[in-house]
């Protein structure tokens, strides 16, 4: 699909560097994948173009990437009027209820990273217009680190978790702010879909895990998103697409190939770890587009 006449092309020197980039990147996501079961969703790269211009974002769109990450709502609807509706654009920043409807209106956003709040998904799930076919995907960010910079709600343990209704009342803790909220999306929310959660981790951890292979921040998430999944089951009952069919009463949610809740995890300093690690989805910037400037030099420019 050719761009609008208001979209500017890259130059030719621009565009073999981020051919180069964006095939070394594919390379390494490939292979660190190859260790993944073969029963796992197909891992996805989100290329995150925040700050860059739409022309970067088309070269690599001609080299068929799709997936593409912004982290501001307005930067985000410009480059959507700009570039093909086959790009499936991740919005992977702080997003506000206010902001929720702006979002929405945008035909090809696939799915949103960020989601922390009842409100927040209720202001998506009422702003989408009706001519969407599809639920807007939804992974709740989880503050892994707990780090007071980072958004996010807390990770769940298997000593703190709210167990099944069947277990004596006594023994159970009051519903996290985890598992209130997924239970919301799934119940209350139909124009959205509950597919996974997503972490941004701390630097230090994904420093060490170059040496360690092991990165804190990422096990935190896998043992969150399997405690939550197992507790949606014995809510819920099993996500309908791992039955294949729908039932009725039995909400959708997780992938929709296996049911499953998938992990977002993983940037440029850190996702051949992460996918090592499990992650079905890594979300990569520098890696491919190079350092970008700052909100503030943006602003002076």
């Amino acid at each position: 699909m050719s761009l609008e006449p208001s979209a500017q092309q890259a130059s030719s020197e621009r565009t073999e560097e981020l051919c180069e980039s964006l095939a070394e990147i594919r390379a390494r996501v490939t292979a660190a994948a190859g260790s993944a079961p073969a029963s796992e969703p197909p891992q996805k790269l989100v290329a995150v173009s925040k700050y860059k211009p739409s022309s970067d974002i088309s070269v690599c769109f001609n080299e068929g990437q799709r997936d593409f990450g912004e982290n501001y709502v307005q930067e985000l609807v410009d480059k959507a009027n700009e570039l093909p509706l086959e790009i499936r654009w991740h919005f992977i920043g702080t997003l506000q209820s206010n902001k929720a409807k702006l979002l929405a209106s945008i035909p090809n956003l696939h799915t949103v990273q960020t989601l922390s709040s009842e409100k927040v998904a209720n202001a998506l799930n009422k702003a989408l217009p009706p001519s969407r076919t599809t639920p807007l995907n939804i992974l709740i960010q989880i503050n892994t680190s707990g780090e007071d910079a980072k958004s996010g709600l807390p990770p769940l343990t298997a000593s703190s978790i709210c167990t099944s209704p069947s277990t004596s009342p006594s023994s159970n803790s009051p519903p996290s702010e985890l598992q209130k909220l997924a239970k919301h999306i799934i119940t209350s929310c139909p124009n959205l879909r509950l597919q996974g959660l997503m972490t941004i981790g701390s630097l230090d951890q994904s420093l060490s895990a170059k040496e360690t292979d092991q990165n804190a921040d990422f096990e935190r998430l896998k043992e969150t998103r399997d405690i939550l999944q197992k507790w949606l089951q014995s809510e819920l009952g099993e996500s309908s697409s791992t039955k294949g069919e729908e039932t009725e009463g039995v909400q959708r949610w997780g992938d929709e190939g296996t049911g499953k809740l998938l992990l977002s995890m993983g940037m440029s300093s850190d996702f051949e770890a992460a996918l090592k690690a499990g992650s079905d989805i890594v979300r990569v910037g520098t890696g491919i587009f190079g350092s970008r400037k700052t909100k503030d030099e943006m602003k002076r420019l």
